[in-house]
């Protein structure tokens, strides 16, 4: 185990990377609700057992260092870790996925699993459990962005050209939906998080009940409400001249969608951290 010293400076080094950059998927303020909504319903054994691991660290900010280290050379590798590619016609339920040859550098769901296996192990090192605990509370928001599972052809919609309301700045799809969405309502954190946190007990356990594959098929089958545009054409890339237009409606019709997978993914990173921390919680 590291010593207390040890993890102290580990942990300064996360806040640094933090609050020194600009965070990139999910946008910082969506992982930063997720987190919140979260902790709010992990059980007293849970939240203790974390203030212990991470001496005492802010799990909101702790969510946001996978985006940080993806330009450090040792890191690199992870920038693969933050989605998964499926086409339309696939399922991952089907025997065509399982077959399927997943990319040898690794995936958002088959890094879920590797940083679920790693919390669970209490003979790993502090510092190995730590970045696995800031992979996983990330992870568990990036699969619940509809574009973090997303086709390849457009990259999750980066290579799809917007224009945001009346803003002159081109921007892309996926930006839209990690960041753009979530900003027009101007809400804290803490303001969003209480709007959002309304959950009934029936819900909760539903959502729990889940398993990592759910959480992206059901990604997947947001794909029609996320491309449609009201467009006869298909929406040009960042290569071409023109930008498809976000509209209002288009802003009106999605911002409940991504508000929910926020929820959804609060809810479940909670169960799934009682489910590590604090089993008999489940059962009650």
């Amino acid at each position: 185990m590291l010593n207390r010293k040890c993890t102290l400076t580990y942990i300064g080094i996360i806040c640094l990377a933090i609050f020194s950059h600009q965070a990139l998927a999910f946008g910082a303020d969506g992982h930063r609700i997720i987190s919140r909504i979260a902790e709010n319903h992990l059980s007293d054994k849970t939240t203790q057992a974390l203030k212990v691991m991470t001496e005492d660290a802010d799990l909101s900010e702790l969510s946001l260092w996978p985006d940080k280290i993806r330009g450090i050379p040792k890191w690199r590798k992870s920038k693969y870790w933050h989605y998964i590619n499926i086409s339309d016609h696939q399922h991952f339920d089907s025997p065509e996925f399982e077959a399927l040859k997943r990319s040898p550098k690794g995936d958002l769901l088959s890094a879920l699993n590797q940083f679920y296996q790693q919390l669970q192990n209490p003979e790993l090192p502090k510092e190995t459990r730590i970045q696995a605990l800031s992979f996983f509370i990330h992870f568990v928001g990036d699969i619940h962005q509809p574009l973090h599972v997303g086709r390849q052809a457009d990259r999750g919609g980066n290579s799809i050209s917007v224009k945001w309301l009346k803003q002159n700045k081109r921007r892309n799809l996926h930006w839209v939906w990690d960041s753009g969405l979530l900003g027009v309502a101007k809400l804290s954190v803490e303001d969003y998080v209480a709007r959002l946190d309304q959950a009934s007990e029936k819900q909760i356990k539903l959502w729990q009940q889940d398993s990592f594959l759910d959480w992206a098929a059901e990604s997947k089958m947001l794909r029609p409400q996320v491309y449609e545009f009201g467009l006869k054409t298909p929406p040009p890339t960042l290569k071409e001249k023109k930008s498809t237009p976000i509209t209002q409606d288009y802003i009106n019709r999605n911002k409940p969608i991504i508000e929910k997978r926020l929820l959804m993914a609060g809810i479940r990173l909670a169960g799934v951290l009682n489910q590590i921390f604090d089993p008999r919680e489940l059962e009650k």
